[in-house]
């Protein structure tokens, strides 16, 4: 695995990368909150096949950060992964994201339609819970973030992590000290609290959902979700996948919010097995 600042709109912004750069892209991006660190498990090995990368988002990791002006901060989000697309030189590549990045990967894709021709969500309440699952939700999330940051302590990043996956042992330390060094970034508290404001403004952040146009994702969507995850319902992913046109769900046992993670062996499994039939 590699790491490399890319400019991207005049946002200089940290990107994991592996694999030939002539090969199909994979652009794997983090949960609110979390880091491109994340997909640890999964870069290397998919990029004997594929080229991978995982930018940290704005505001996230070691990436700058923005002024969300007390709005949703998808458009940005959005906006920004779209730039560096282009600054890569992708012609077609697959959006495969976690939690709120599965919701961000979604809007990437109707925002490119063309573009994005492969599509992964992963334990997403951001794209398929109710308005009232997803404001406690979002409750739950921004308390569990800010009691890590605003104390941060290797346990606090451990016990946040570990709070939303089914076993904290499967959690790698490596992302634990990584997530900790982030934390120290002046910004990091002031912008996770704006875009967070942001997002849990319901009405505002309503023309960014998906739960309402599942039937225009119309390209090859694989949907991963753990059993247990306690942020996105697994009758949700059920449901969800039975009204788009061209989706399926690998479903991850004894597995809470982070497949990738959890269960990376399996994970990178069912994603290659989809990603080569192209």
């Amino acid at each position: 695995m590699r790491m490399k600042f890319v400019d991207v709109g005049g946002v200089r912004t940290r990107v994991l990368h592996e694999g030939d750069p002539k090969n199909y892209p994979l652009m794997l991006i983090h949960g609110f909150g979390g880091c491109a660190d994340n997909f640890i498990r999964n870069i290397d090995a998919l990029a004997d096949e594929f080229y991978v990368v995982a930018p940290d988002m704005i505001g996230h990791g070691f990436t700058a950060a923005a002024a969300f002006e007390g709005k949703p901060p998808h458009p940005k989000h959005v906006g920004h992964l779209v730039k560096l697309a282009d600054t890569l030189g992708f012609k077609n590549f697959c959006a495969c994201g976690s939690s709120y990045g599965a919701l961000i990967a979604a809007l990437v894709y109707f925002e490119r339609p063309k573009q994005i021709d492969k599509l992964i969500i992963n334990g997403s309440g951001s794209c398929f819970n109710s308005e009232e699952e997803l404001a406690a939700a979002l409750k739950g999330a921004k308390q569990n973030a800010l009691t890590a940051m605003r104390d941060a302590t290797l346990e606090s990043v451990r016990k946040r992590t570990g709070n939303i996956v089914y076993d904290p042992k499967s959690v790698p330390e490596e992302i634990l000290l990584l997530q900790l060094t982030s934390y120290a970034f002046p910004h990091m508290i002031p912008s996770y609290e704006e875009a967070m404001n942001g997002m849990m403004d319901i009405a505002a952040s309503r023309p960014y959902r998906i739960l309402e146009r599942l039937d225009q994702i119309k390209v090859d969507t694989l949907l991963c979700w753990g059993r247990e995850d306690p942020r996105g319902v697994y009758a949700r992913a059920v449901a969800a996948v039975k009204k788009m046109p061209k989706a399926r769900l690998e479903t991850f046992e004894k597995c809470g919010h982070l497949p990738f993670l959890e269960h990376s062996a399996q994970w990178n499994r069912a994603v290659r097995a989809f990603l080569e039939q192209r």
